[in-house]
């Protein structure tokens, strides 16, 4: 179909102290806004220099982990923005058009941490260093 773009969404179970229950919130993202993200924190030149250090055999394993970890970390921010702006205790989902110039501006202030958690999470510690 002309003009479709393919939506990538996570799901987050939210629950705040005052609440009985949880609610479930979707984030979503056009693939075109995680490339916009992806392009504008420079991942792959990033990760590709910080998997010169792996085994060839394990980087693509490491790459496709990074990639996933970055959209997750990606949803988790914009998450934080629309928690941040007032949420309820209702299920809902946040649609792409939705808060991504701001979850953009969380993210590009935020790369180093999410780069980190990356490191952390793919157990590359010595990536850590100098970083």
């Amino acid at each position: 179909m002309e003009g479709a773009s393919e939506i990538v969404h996570c799901v987050f179970n939210v629950k705040k102290r005052s609440w009985k229950g949880g609610v479930q919130v979707g984030i979503q993202f056009e693939q075109a806004q995680l490339d916009v993200l992806h392009e504008s924190l420079d991942f792959a030149s990033w990760i590709e220099e910080i998997l010169q250090a792996s085994p060839v055999e394990d980087r693509q394993a490491y790459r496709r982990h990074a990639e996933d970890l970055l959209i997750q970390l990606i949803c988790f921010y914009k998450l934080q923005e629309y928690i941040h702006q007032g949420i309820q205790q209702e299920n809902i989902q946040v649609d792409a058009r939705q808060l991504f110039r701001e979850t953009q501006d969380l993210v590009c202030r935020e790369i180093e941490e999410i780069k980190r958690q990356i490191l952390v999470e793919l157990d590359i510690v010595d990536g850590l260093e100098g970083q």
